[in-house]
């Protein structure tokens, strides 16, 4: 089989990212109006940080614009470490969704995107492993700087996402 091109593959980070929030925005106040008494009780709570689909939608259209950016500036550069580091987070962002679903018991938004996902992701990870004139050391440094990097900007984020349903809301009540 013919290996896709870097600039091709590269646009799929931005594509599968919206194909997933796209299941998360859709279901999460359904899902938590849904599970609304087990997630009051549950040890896992699963998008508590989401105030309203709204400001989780700014979070998202951020993180969207953050992967498109990286995309294209390595498409432009066609230097594709940074772009790896990032793909490689996106995978573990797939998996950190089967472990809320299986510690929740029940469907989680999210989960079925990245199920659907994940082979395709995966090969995608390994034809770039291939393909990619870097060592396995050098992709491990990056896709460990990668996940720190994310753990900090997803707790940035999410403390945002109370600041965005803030600004929305003030927006709503202004008069005309």
């Amino acid at each position: 089989m013919k290996n896709l091109s870097m600039e091709v593959i590269s646009l799929a980070l931005p594509i599968i990212f919206m194909l997933h929030d796209f299941e998360e925005i859709i279901m999460v106040d359904v899902w938590q109006k849904k599970y609304r008494k087990l997630l009051g009780i549950s040890t896992s709570k699963p998008f508590a940080h989401w105030v309203s689909t709204d400001s989780g939608a700014v979070a998202v259209l951020i993180e969207f614009l953050i992967l498109l950016a990286v995309s294209l500036i390595s498409i432009f550069f066609q230097k594709y470490l940074v772009w790896y580091g990032v793909f490689f987070v996106f995978i573990i962002h797939f998996i950190i969704h089967y472990i809320l679903s299986f510690r929740f018991h029940h469907y989680t938004p999210g989960v079925t995107t990245a199920a659907v996902f994940m082979p395709l992701c995966l090969f995608i990870l390994y034809d770039c492993t291939r393909q990619l004139p870097y060592g396995i050391g050098t992709l491990a440094i990056t896709c460990f700087i990668s996940l720190i990097i994310f753990i900090l900007f997803f707790k940035w984020l999410t403390k945002m996402i109370q600041t965005f349903g803030k600004w929305l809301s003030l927006y709503a009540s202004k008069e005309k």
